[in-house]
C-alpha cells in the first residue's frame, strides 16, 4: 500500500515540470512579474442631488441621522464604563504598589509566578478593552466621515440650486438635514475624545504592567542562577535561635489573601468557562453510568471481548468522569489561577487514587496513596512565600518522606510481573532513581541553608511522580474510550473500521499516547522552570537559516516538507480506503470506475500536499522549476521507461481497457487484475502467484482481455465413441446433458457436433456457454456427465489399441546346436 502510494511521486513530478516546461517556453500564460500601477485619481468630483432625486436624498440622510445617533453613548453608559475602568484600574493600583517591593527585596520564586500571573492577567483585561475601544473609534470614525460626505453633498446642492433659484421650503430642509448632520457628528466627536482619553489611560498602564513583568522575569532569572547559592543560615543554627510566634497564623494570613486574589481572576474572567465544564460534566456524567448499565447491548462481546481493565473503567462511571473532566480542565486552562490549578489537581487525585488501586490491585495502595498525600501538602505549601523555621522543617519531612517512598519503590519493584509495559517500567524506575538522589541533595542543601536548592529538588520530583502517574492512567483511560467507541455497533457498521478494527486502534491508541506524553514532557519542563529556554533553542534550531552556496534553507523548512508530503500521504491513504470500502460498495457503478476515480484522487491529493509543502516549507517555485527541469532532464536520459510505465497508466485509467477483477492474458501470463498503479499493475495468476506487470507491456503489447464487456466463456469438450453408434442419438445426449446443468448459459443454447471419423472412434465436440468463473467446476461436471449420460444408453467410449506381434528369429543359433 505504501509502495502504491509513493509511485505517485514521480508523476508529480513530471506533470510539474512540465507546467513550468511549458510556462518557460510561453505555451501557458505567465505571471506579470510586475503589475501596471494603478492609477490613483486625486481628485474626486463631487457632484449635487439630482433634483428628481432630492425627496429620496433627504430619507436617507434622515436614517443616516438616525443610525449615527444610536452610535451615541448615553451618560448611563459612559458613567457606567467609566466606573468599570476606574474600578480596575483601583485594583491595579493596589496591585502595582503592594508588588513594588520586588525590586527592594528577595522573595521566593512561587511569589514571583504569582505576580506575573495576576500582572498578565490584568495586562490581558486591558488590552480586550482597549480592543474594545479601539473598534468603536473606528466605526465612530467612519460614522463622521459618512456625516461630513453628505453634509458636504449637501451643501454642493445648495449652491448649485440657488443660482438656478431654490424654493424656500426646500432651502429649509436642507439647512435643517444639514443642523442635524452637524449636531451628531459633535455628539460622535465628544465619544471619541472620551475613548480616546480612556485609551490613552489604559495604555499607560500596560506599559507599567508589562514593566512589572520585565521586573519580574529578571528577578526569575536572577534566582535561577542563584540557586546552587547559600542564602539563609544553617538549619540546626536556625532552629536554636528564637523563633517568631505567630509563624503559622502568618502562613495562613498568605494562603488567605492567595486564595481571595485567586478567586477575583476566577470569578471575573473563567466563570464562562467553569459553567461550562459543569454542564459537560453533568451530561458526560449521565452519559457514563448509562452506558455502564447497557453497554452489553452496544458492544456484542462475542466479537469484541473486553478485558479486565475496560470492564473496570466501565463499572466506575463517577471517578472516570471526574478524573477524565479533571484532566480536561488541566489541558484546556492552562491560565487557571494558581490556587485553583493546584485545586483542581487535589481534586483530580482522588478519583486518580481510586482507579490506580482498582486497576493495579491492592499492593500499590500505600506507596500511591503516600504520593498523594506528600502532592497534597504540597499544594499548601506553595500557597505560603517566607522561608522561615516552620516552611524548612515542612521542607525536610517532604524531602525525607519522598525519599524513603522512591527508594521503596526502586527496591520493591511493586507490579515487576503483572505490569505488560516493560519499557515503561524501566523508564519509570530510572526516574526513581534520579529522584532519589535528588532528595538526597535537597536535604543536604536543606541542612546547609541553601533553601531555593533544597526547595526546587523536593517540589520537583515528587510533581513530576505525580504527573508520570496521571499520564499513565490518562493512556489507559483513552485507550478503553477508542476501544469502546470503535467496536460500538454503530462504528461496525463502517466497512472501513470493520475491516480494519486492529489496525485503526492500534494507530490511535499510539497518537493518543504520544499526544499525551508529548503534555507531560512539556508539563514536566514547566515544572523544571526550562520550558521557555528549551522552547526558544528549539525555535532557533528551527529556524536558523543554513547557507548551501547561494541557497538557504533552515530544519523547520526541511521537517515541514517531509511532515506534509507523508501527511498528504497518509490522508490519501485513508480517503481511498473510505472509497474503496464504504463509498463504492454502497453505489452502483461500472466495473472499473471506483478504481480509475480512486486513482485520479490519489493524484490530485498527493500533487495537492506536494505544492502545500514546497508553499510550506518556504520554497520558491522559481527554484521549484529548476528542481523539476533536472528532472526532466532525467526523465530524457535514464528514465523513458519509467515515464512510459506512467503514461501508460494514465492511458488505462481513461480508456479502461482492463478493469479490476478481469481475466487478462499477457503472453503466457493468465490471471485475474488485482489492481491497476499509475507505474503498474499486479495480476494474480491461477497458480496463486502475483506477477507485477508494467502497464507499457498492457498498452503495447498484445492483451486478451476475457472479461472486458462480457464474463461469459466457451467451453469445448470432446468425445469419441465406438464405430456404429448412432450419431444422432450421440448428439442429443450430448445437447440434454449440457441444457440440464444449471450453470450452463441457455442462450447462446449448448450445440454438438459430428466433427470426424479418428483412428479408432467417431469423435464429437460439445459447446456451451458459462461465466468464465464456473469455466472448471463445469467442465468436470459436463465430463462426468456426459460419461455416465453414454454408459447409461450402452454407447461405447473407445481407447486406443495396439496389437503387438513378436516373431521368432530363424537366423538365430539355437541352444542345442552349441553343443
Amino acid at each position: 500500500m505504501k509502495l502504491r502510494s509513493l509511485q505517485l511521486l514521480p508523476s508529480i513530478a513530471l506533470f510539474i515540470s512540465f507546467s513550468f516546461t511549458l510556462l518557460g517556453q510561453g505555451i501557458l500564460p505567465q505571471e506579470e512579474q510586475e503589475e501596471t500601477p494603478q492609477e490613483q485619481t486625486d481628485t474626486i468630483q463631487k457632484h449635487s442631488f439630482e433634483t428628481t432625486e432630492i425627496s429620496k436624498a433627504f430619507n436617507e440622510s434622515n436614517s443616516l441621522i438616525t443610525e449615527s445617533g444610536k452610535k451615541h453613548f448615553s451618560e448611563e453608559v459612559i458613567s457606567g464604563f467609566m466606573g468599570e475602568v476606574d474600578t480596575l484600574f483601583s485594583t491595579i493600583s493596589q496591585f502595582m504598589d503592594d508588588t513594588i517591593v520586588i525590586a527592594v527585596k528577595g522573595v521566593s520564586i512561587r511569589e514571583l509566578e504569582f505576580m506575573a500571573q495576576r500582572a498578565g492577567f490584568y495586562h490581558g483585561e486591558l488590552e480586550q478593552l482597549l480592543n474594545m475601544l479601539s473598534d468603536k473609534t473606528g466605526g465612530i470614525s467612519a460614522t463622521t466621515k459618512m456625516l461630513d460626505a453628505n453634509k458636504e453633498k449637501w451643501i454642493i446642492t445648495l449652491e448649485s440650486d440657488h443660482e438656478e433659484g431654490i424654493p424656500e421650503d426646500r432651502l429649509i430642509r436642507i439647512n435643517r438635514i444639514t443642523h442635524r448632520l452637524d449636531s451628531v457628528k459633535s455628539l460622535l466627536q465628544e465619544d471619541l475624545s472620551r475613548i480616546l482619553m480612556q485609551e490613552d489611560r489604559i495604555s499607560d498602564k500596560m506599559d507599567a504592567l508589562e514593566q512589572l513583568q520585565g521586573i519580574v522575569q529578571n528577578r526569575r532569572t536572577s534566582i535561577g542562577e542563584q540557586l546552587f547559592s547559600r542564602e539563609l543560615s544553617g538549619l540546626i543554627k536556625c532552629m536554636s535561635a528564637p523563633g517568631d510566634t505567630a509563624l503559622v497564623q502568618k502562613h495562613i494570613l498568605q494562603i488567605q489573601k492567595s486564595f481571595k486574589t485567586d478567586k477575583e481572576i476566577l470569578i471575573s474572567k473563567y466563570r464562562r468557562q467553569m459553567e461550562l465544564v459543569a454542564l459537560f460534566l453533568v451530561v458526560f456524567l449521565v452519559f457514563a453510568i448509562w452506558f455502564s448499565k447497557n453497554y452489553s447491548r452496544l458492544i456484542s462481546e462475542k466479537q469484541f471481548k473486553l478485558s479486565d481493565i475496560q470492564k473496570t473503567l466501565i463499572h466506575s462511571p463517577v471517578v472516570t468522569v471526574f478524573f477524565i473532566v479533571g484532566l480536561l480542565i488541566r489541558f484546556t486552562l492552562p491560565h487557571l489561577p494558581h490556587t485553583f490549578r493546584s485545586l483542581n489537581l487535589m481534586i483530580m487525585m482522588i478519583p486518580m487514587l481510586i482507579i490506580v488501586i482498582r486497576i493495579f490491585g491492592m499492593q500499590v495502595r500505600n506507596w500511591i496513596l503516600l504520593l498523594f498525600i506528600l502532592c497534597g501538602l504540597t499544594f499548601f505549601y506553595e500557597l505560603t512565600f517566607d522561608p522561615d523555621r516552620l516552611l524548612r522543617m515542612i521542607l525536610m519531612i517532604f524531602s525525607l518522606s519522598g525519599l524513603s517512598l522512591f527508594l521503596w519503590m526502586y527496591i520493591k519493584r511493586p507490579l515487576w510481573d503483572e505490569y505488560n509495559k516493560k519499557l515503561m517500567y524501566g523508564i519509570l524506575r530510572a526516574m526513581l532513581l534520579i529522584f532519589s538522589i535528588l532528595l538526597i541533595v535537597s536535604v543536604v542543601a536543606n541542612l546547609k541553608g541553601a533553601f531555593r536548592l533544597a526547595e526546587f529538588f523536593t517540589i520537583v520530583p515528587i510533581q513530576i511522580a505525580l504527573l508520570a502517574v496521571g499520564v499513565e492512567v490518562a493512556t489507559t483511560v483513552a485507550g478503553t474510550l477508542i476501544y469502546l467507541f470503535l467496536a460500538s455497533r454503530s462504528m461496525q457498521r463502517v466497512n472501513v473500521i470493520m475491516s480494519d478494527f486492529k489496525y485503526i486502534y492500534k494507530k490511535t491508541v499510539v497518537l493518543a499516547n504520544l499526544l499525551l506524553w508529548g503534555l507531560f514532557f512539556i508539563i514536566a519542563l514547566n515544572i523544571l522552570q526550562i520550558k521557555d529556554d528549551v522552547f526558544e533553542w528549539g525555535e532557533r534550531l528551527f529556524t536558523d537559516s543554513i547557507a548551501i552556496g547561494a541557497a538557504e534553507i533552515t530544519v523547520g523548512n526541511i521537517l515541514i516538507f517531509i511532515f506534509v508530503i507523508w501527511l498528504s500521504i497518509a490522508v490519501t491513504k485513508g480517503i481511498r480506503h473510505i472509497l474503496e470500502k464504504d463509498v463504492f460498495p454502497r453505489v452502483k457503478t461500472a466495473k472499473g470506475v471506483p478504481s480509475t476515480v480512486v486513482m485520479f484522487v490519489q493524484i490530485i491529493l498527493v500533487s495537492s500536499g506536494f505544492f502545500l509543502a514546497a508553499v510550506a516549507a518556504g520554497i520558491k517555485l522559481t527554484n521549484l522549476s529548476i528542481i523539476l527541469g533536472a528532472f526532466s532532464v532525467g526523465i530524457g536520459f535514464g528514465l523513458q521507461n519509467i515515464f512510459n510505465n506512467i503514461v501508460s497508466g494514465l492511458i488505462l485509467a481513461v480508456e479502461r481497457p482492463i478493469k479490476v477483477g478481469d481475466v487478462v492474458q499477457v503472453g503466457e501470463l493468465l490471471g485475474v487484475v488485482r489492481s491497476i498503479g499509475l507505474r503498474s499493475s499486479n495480476v494474480k495468476s491461477f497458480e496463486g502467484a502475483e506477477v507485477i506487470v508494467p502497464n507499457g507491456n498492457l498498452i503495447s503489447n498484445e492483451m486478451i482481455n476475457w472479461t472486458l464487456s462480457d464474463s461469459s466463456r466457451r467451453l469445448s469438450i470432446n468425445v469419441g465413441v465406438a464405430y456404429g453408434t448412432d450419431t444422432d442419438q450421440v448428439i442429443e445426449i450430448l445437447q440434454e446433458v449440457a441444457m440440464n446443468h444449471v450453470l450452463v448459459d441457455k442462450k447462446p443454447s449448448p450445440t454438438a457436433y459430428f466433427t470426424r471419423f479418428g483412428d479408432s472412434a467417431l469423435e464429437f465436440k460439445l459447446r456451451a456457454w458459462t461465466n468464465i468463473d464456473n469455466r472448471l467446476p463445469v467442465e468436470s461436471d459436463l465430463n462426468g456427465a456426459i460419461n455416465k449420460a453414454l454408459h447409461k444408453a450402452g454407447i461405447e467410449i473407445p481407447f486406443p489399441q495396439t496389437d503387438l506381434h513378436i516373431r521368432s528369429d530363424e537366423t538365430k543359433v539355437k541352444p542345442h546346436q552349441t553343443k
